[in-house]
């Protein structure tokens, strides 16, 4: 698998992935796709409580490898 930029495609609507932050403690994370209307795209992530967080930052992506 290769990583995919943000400007080349997005995941489809609800797709869980991995996406990369260079600026984030983790660099590297499972996030869920949300689609917004017009350019703002998101990617989250429950924190500790359940509460969905908007991961900032992203740069690239990549479908999550399966299960073993």
């Amino acid at each position: 698998m290769e990583w995919i930029t943000r400007a080349e495609q997005l995941p489809t609507p609800n797709q869980r992935v991995l996406v990369y932050v260079p600026s984030a403690w983790f660099d590297i994370i499972v996030a869920q796709y949300k689609p917004g209307s017009g350019s703002k795209h998101a990617f989250i992530k429950p924190d500790s409580n359940g509460v969905e967080r908007y991961v900032k930052g992203v740069t690239h992506w990549m479908p999550l490898p399966p299960a073993p």
